[in-house]
């Protein structure tokens, strides 16, 4: 069901291709794990090699600003900021050293919560500077950048972060805190997003339940401990912020009643040759939750070339917005009221 939806929006969006994934927030396990991107084993052609490449694991790139809640995680996490501190945002833009940052959202100022919810770049480089550069480094090794998830999936690829040195630079902790000057895949952006979810733990993710013998004997595989990444009262806080985002920000287009839902979008250049060309990735990573179960959800959308819908609300948002339906649809989730009296006293 998941692929003929990533099939319908690759088509229409005119992308490279859409990944796609549920994972159970509470125990690491993905319900689905797709891509527009498939081949028939039974006939492998040459121009199916491509897709014999698993990307949610192997294709890396600069993830954009779904790593801003990631770093204002850090930064409540070690005290620096509360999320009622204002920063400057100088009109949409603001010069570092001898970079130009530049904003979609104009204004004067803005309260570190609405930083995330309107996605500033300038505010999250100015926040950035706060963490030293070991708390920095640290701290995205330990939500699991640069290091392979542990997923039961070959060739997964590590990523990269720049060297511990490098967050001395004031220039390396802005580009980072909002998502470039990095590589990730979409394994390990999904995992991290999975802890704002899971009271701040991290899990590993997983494919196999379980492997069964010719003679009917069963195996399970061994689970790795779950990590506190961040305290319980921090992932709180950024959940409630990821729900707002949906409420008021640049996720509203996922909105529905009687679930929990909150995420973050992401519109990322990507670079050729050394600088940034007029292709874009677009995602939106975040969660999804009824009175009983607990997914968290991310979309990747490659390449897309249709007019405007390179930015994430135009492309990976609508197809959040649909793989929502078809959990319900299929009774992994059940609307309830409660839930939606519950996102508007947030909203409040």
């Amino acid at each position: 069901m998941i692929e003929s939806v990533l099939d319908k929006y690759q088509k229409n969006l005119d992308a490279k291709e859409i990944i796609a994934g549920v994972m159970n927030s509470e125990t690491g396990e993905f319900i689905t794990l797709a891509s527009s991107n498939r081949f028939n084993p039974d006939t492998i052609d040459k121009k199916d090699y491509g897709a014999l490449n698993i990307s949610a694991i192997e294709y890396i790139y600069e993830p954009g600003s779904v790593m801003k809640p990631i770093t204002f995680s850090l930064l409540f996490k070690a005290n620096k900021i509360n999320p009622y501190d204002m920063y400057n945002i100088y009109g949409g833009s603001y010069k570092l050293g001898t970079k130009v940052i530049k904003d979609e959202h104009r204004g004067d100022k803005l309260s570190v919560e609405d930083i995330i919810v309107y996605s500033s770049n300038i505010g999250t480089a100015q926040a950035a500077q706060k963490l030293d550069a070991i708390e920095f480094y640290q701290g995205l090794k330990d939500f699991g950048f640069s290091v392979r998830s542990g997923v039961d999936l070959p060739f997964e690829n590590p990523g990269i972060i720049p060297a511990l040195n490098r967050f001395n630079s004031p220039i390396y902790k802005a580009t980072v805190g909002y998502g470039y000057g990095m590589n990730a895949t979409f394994m390990q952006i999904i995992k991290a997003y999975n802890a704002f979810n899971n009271n701040g733990r991290l899990l590993t993710p997983s494919i196999v339940k379980k492997l069964v013998s010719s003679t009917g004997q069963e195996l399970f595989p061994e689970k790795n401990p779950e990590v506190q990444v961040i305290p319980v009262a921090v992932a709180k806080r950024i959940q409630k912020i990821l729900i707002k985002v949906v409420q008021q920000g640049t996720g509203s287009g996922t909105k529905m009643s009687g679930l929990e839902i909150g995420g973050k979008t992401g519109t990322a250049h990507i670079a050729e040759d050394g600088e940034y060309v007029r292709i874009y990735n677009g995602s939106f990573f975040g969660f999804v939750n009824d009175k009983k179960n607990k997914y968290t959800v991310g979309v990747l959308v490659r390449e897309a070339k249709k007019r405007q819908a390179y930015f994430a609300a135009q492309s990976a948002v609508p197809v959040f917005k649909e793989i929502i339906e078809k959990l319900v649809d299929n009774g992994y989730l059940t609307p309830s009221s409660d839930i939606q009296n519950t996102s508007q006293e947030i909203k409040q």
